[in-house]
């Protein structure tokens, strides 16, 4: 009888530890929440006026419309997971200088990344990489510039967070990441635009998360 419980005990543990070491989950997170942004160097190259190059002062006004945000869909494989992430960041440029009036890219310096990340009880890490599609819209020496959507250039991240389970599916997350991206954009436009923005922030969000 000790010989039967060991041969049947034995081999369904071994059975039931693989199925653990090797569990597979998939989640959905959306967040929303505002960045600080550093200097951030800002060139332009207008046709009428010439050319400017400067550290640009620029904020985020997350919880105005259209909002900073962030999604992104996971698969996790025990503590670790890959990760489609977008991250809606937003520049509003707070120091103009003439014949600049106006510089923004507030419908998006949108930042798409693959993430690898990792789970250490309820906290988490991940770094990630990826392209940046922006939206600029502008206004300079009385002509105005909007547009269009491009992928104008790449943005990598490293961020952490912690989430805080609120039933067997749902949970909370607190998270902050840094990122720095780099665009080159033309904006449509006459005379012809061009500019290009190297961005470093600080993002911090609070959002939730469905685990399947």
């Amino acid at each position: 009888m000790a010989r039967l419980l060991q041969c049947t005990f034995v081999p369904a543990c071994a059975v039931l530890a693989l199925n653990v070491t090797h569990a597979e989950t998939w989640a959905f997170e959306a967040l929303i929440g505002d960045a600080y942004n550093f200097h951030s160097s800002t060139r332009i190259e207008h046709e009428a006026t010439g050319r400017r190059h400067w550290d640009g002062n620029y904020e985020t006004r997350g919880l105005e419309g259209p909002f900073h945000y962030a999604w992104r869909i996971a698969r996790w494989r025990d503590d670790a997971a890959w990760e489609l992430q977008l991250l809606h960041h937003k520049l509003y440029l707070q120091d103009p200088q003439p014949p600049i009036e106006a510089l923004s890219v507030s419908h998006g310096f949108n930042i798409i990344t693959i993430n690898r990340a990792m789970r250490f009880g309820p906290w988490r890490a991940r770094v990630g990489v990826g392209p940046v599609v922006t939206h600029a819209e502008a206004r300079i020496a009385g002509t105005s510039y909007d547009g269009p959507y491009e992928l104008a250039g790449a943005a990598f991240l490293v961020g952490g967070g912690r989430e805080v389970r609120l039933t067997e599916h749902l949970y909370a997350l607190g998270e902050f990441s840094a990122t720095y991206g780099h665009v080159e954009a033309q904006p449509k436009g006459t005379p012809r635009l061009e500019l290009s923005i190297s961005n470093p922030a600080l993002h911090a969000h609070i959002g939730l998360g469905y685990r399947f």
